[in-house]
């Protein structure tokens, strides 16, 4: 009954030789039905202790997710534990996207999608999906689900912002193929995400069901592109996003089978019509976190649950209880909401995908400790993360001549930023910036808010902010509470008494709030790299060669003046 869908299941992506199919079919008929629906959902596992393991384990899930920012021996440890435990070789995934937030944390630091954009430089991208891979798989990651293929069109929206290679539809396709490319050199699954296309909407997903605006024309030429670009080059994975696309389901009129308002990822049109039978892709379609609430937000979970499969997703991801989750999908057999075949389809996508990273031959063992240096944080990594942080550095507006900087001249820098610097997650570490232009013979003293501005003790002002695009995170602006004070003070500017400069090592787009400002700098990452790269351009050590992937001004014209 299943051969067919093996036989389809061989070709692309998945590219499954005799041994592969013969272990997807024989692995599959051994399977019990808790078995099958263990295999369609995916923890998020933030407790790695073996007592905690050992629950998910029991309930024979297809994989798990683990945070890379966990330390090296805690991820290794966790790996081998969870992989030496199971019948059947787990997916190991994470969201390596070289954000502060998500980062290999025992790794190379390394500049955000958006900065390796500015680059220009698709090899750029290539690189970082081969670190992804190396560094992710030493310890013990097999797929991520990156890189963002979105498109950062609507500058107020911060959860795609500098996650994403920008808003020009032909550099996000060159980047996303090339991350692709280098992710499976080095063994990952390749992913693309947030179908069908995040970036319209200035609300996120973890608060609020999103909507892709565009007419279906705008979309093809957009996000269809990408996406199929992506699926001709052999992408695995595609995640499905808590996102509608009102314009399909206008377009299908009376053969729409789910509501408008139902994101992709309850959508049977978005995640089955269109990404399956009108783009034909073959691959595993996950879900995005189904703890969101643009996931929640649309019934109770009990009928969301079997819906999301029902759907076309072919994993639930990071059930909010694993039991309960799991009796939702029984639930929905006994039911008929959610049908045995459409479960033995999903089941046979999870074990394709596991045979195509050959996982059936390796039972996902490590590398061993005596290849670190290869895998993890080596020379080769770091001059790539160095070369990617200079070619990104971007100067958007010069207008009063200020640069380069110059210890004879500039020599007594305000600087203003934030004391404390969070992500949505925890406190980010603090800025390297002021100690390595002193270290370059400046004078550096740290503003604070409150504290009165004497012109005649500096020659220069300068702001720095650093805050990256992240998901759940509502506030990506200026700050200029933070850094002068409560009204009336936040109407104070540093420019008002010295020539400055600002900063950001984070989002592109601040210039919206400030064109008045004559000397704008986008560094899109704060990463050490980035910073060592900045203070190289400010003092004309390096050119600004970077591009800017989206519009600064925001379509201020006023803000190139």
């Amino acid at each position: 009954m299943t051969g067919h869908i093996v036989k389809k299941l061989a070709g692309h992506p998945f590219h499954l030789d005799d041994e592969g199919v013969a272990w997807v079919q024989s692995t599959f008929d051994t399977l019990s039905l808790d078995e099958k629906l263990g295999q369609i959902v995916l923890p998020l596992c933030r407790d790695l202790s073996p007592e905690s393991l050992s629950v998910p384990l029991s309930r024979h899930v297809g994989g798990v997710h683990r945070m890379p920012s966990r330390s090296e021996q805690e991820l290794r440890a966790s790996a081998e534990f969870l992989q030496s435990r199971t019948a059947i070789p787990l997916l190991m995934t994470c969201d390596i996207e070289f954000s502060e937030k998500s980062s290999v944390a025992a790794g190379t630091p390394y500049p955000n999608q958006m900065t390796i954009a500015a680059t220009g430089d698709p090899e750029q991208a290539r690189r970082m999906g081969v670190v992804a891979g190396s560094e992710g798989g030493y310890l013990g990651f097999n797929a991520s689900w990156t890189p963002v293929a979105d498109l950062a069109v609507n500058f107020r929206s911060n959860v795609v912002n500098t996650r994403s290679f920008g808003s020009d539809v032909a550099t996000v396709m060159a980047m996303t193929a090339a991350y692709q490319e280098g992710a499976r050199s080095a063994g990952f699954a390749s992913c693309v995400k947030h179908w069908p296309g995040d970036g319209l909407d200035d609300r996120d997903q973890h608060f609020a069901t999103t909507h892709n605006t565009m007419s279906m024309a705008e979309w093809r030429d957009t996000f269809g592109k990408i996406y199929a670009d992506a699926i001709a080059r052999g992408v695995q994975v595609v995640m499905a996003g808590h996102i509608t696309l009102p314009a399909y389901t206008a377009e299908l009129g009376a053969a729409a089978r789910s509501p408008a308002h139902m994101p992709a990822t309850l959508n049977f049109d978005l995640c089955t019509t269109l990404l399956r039978d009108e783009l034909g892709f073959n691959g595993l379609v996950v879900s995005d976190a189904s703890g969101m609430v643009g996931f929640n937000a649309r019934g109770a979970r009990r009928e969301l649950v079997p819906l999301c499969i029902a759907a076309g997703c072919d994993i639930l991801l990071f059930p909010d209880d694993l039991d309960e989750d799991l009796g939702h999908l029984k639930s929905g057999l006994q039911n008929g909401s959610l049908s045995e075949s459409r479960v033995d389809e999903a089941v046979l996508r999870v074990l394709a995908l596991k045979a195509s990273l050959k996982l059936h031959r390796t039972g996902g063992h490590l590398p061993s400790e005596a290849d670190r240096s290869r895998f993890l944080g080596g020379s080769e990594h770091a001059g790539w993360s160095m070369a990617a942080a200079e070619a990104g550095i971007t100067l958007v507006k010069d207008t009063q001549a200020l640069l380069p900087l110059d210890p004879g001249r500039h020599k007594r820098i305000l600087l203003a930023q934030l004391d404390s610097r969070m992500s949505p997650s925890g406190p980010l570490p603090q800025l390297q910036f002021a100690d390595l232009m002193r270290e370059r013979g400046f004078d550096v003293t740290l503003y604070r808010k409150g504290d009165e501005i004497d012109a005649a003790a500096h020659d220069i002002g300068m702001y720095l902010l650093a805050e990256e695009g992240v998901s759940a995170k509502e506030n990506l602006g200026p700050h200029w509470e933070d850094l002068h004070g409560l009204f009336p003070h936040s109407m104070d500017r540093l420019w008002d008494y010295l020539p400055t400069l600002y900063v950001s090592l984070g989002t592109p787009f601040l210039l919206y709030h400030m064109p008045e400002c004559k000397t704008f700098v986008n560094g899109y990452a704060a990463v050490p790299p980035v910073q060592k790269a900045l203070v190289a351009a400010l003092l004309g050590y390096i050119p600004f060669a970077g591009k800017s992937p989206v519009d600064p001004t925001c379509g201020l014209a006023e803000a190139l003046l």
